[in-house]
């Protein structure tokens, strides 16, 4: 919860992007509460702004690798949820595998029990990835309203369909990656 608004989020995540898009509060929480009593909605200050341009948009790549080390990490199970092996073996293919573990609640899966591509799984170690069950838009950080959050082919971060710019109101048929694994894919062509 933001002290200055008394705006509530389900994670730090959300909470950390909270002070990218509010960085000055003009108001303190008093009056936020009866500006928004007053007109019905919160007050222009608390409004979030649009973002300027994609990159932006999604978090430049520096922010996200300060938010890595800022951010606590829950201890990595070290077994698979899926096939219950460890790294020294997947039971489903008798090989070894390392496991890959959601930063948030320490859950741990194959890359192959989650069914991961090469390029998913070489991906998901670069940054502090988060399960199913806690996955939350990587723009405005919550994960409400789960059915409407898009996930990268490249790299499984979520986005809110109505939070990417240009906003989608249908999710895309097929492949769709997010503007951070477009960038980079671009800057290695």
């Amino acid at each position: 919860m933001c002290n200055m608004c008394g705006r509530a989020y389900r994670n730090q995540q959300g909470l950390r992007q909270h002070f990218i898009n509010y960085p000055n509060h003009e108001a303190l929480p008093e009056e936020l509460d009866s500006k928004k009593e007053e007109s019905g909605s919160p007050p222009a200050s608390t409004q979030k702004k649009p973002a300027s341009n994609a990159a932006e948009e999604m978090g430049a790549k520096a922010n996200l690798k300060t938010e890595q080390r800022d951010k606590p990490v829950a201890p990595p199970n070290d077994y698979c949820d899926f096939c219950l092996g460890g790294e020294e073996e997947n039971k489903k293919t008798g090989q070894p595998e390392k496991l890959v573990s959601c930063a948030d609640c320490g859950r741990s899966g194959h890359p192959q029990c989650l069914q991961f591509t090469d390029v998913l799984a070489e991906n998901v170690g670069k940054y502090h990835w988060q399960c199913i069950e806690c996955k939350s838009c990587g723009i405005c950080g919550t994960s409400d309203n789960d059915d409407q959050l898009l996930f990268c082919d490249d790299c499984d971060r979520g986005y809110h369909m109505y939070c990417i710019k240009p906003t989608m109101t249908t999710p895309p048929e097929g492949r769709w990656i997010c503007v951070l694994c477009e960038t980079a894919e671009e800057s290695h062509s």
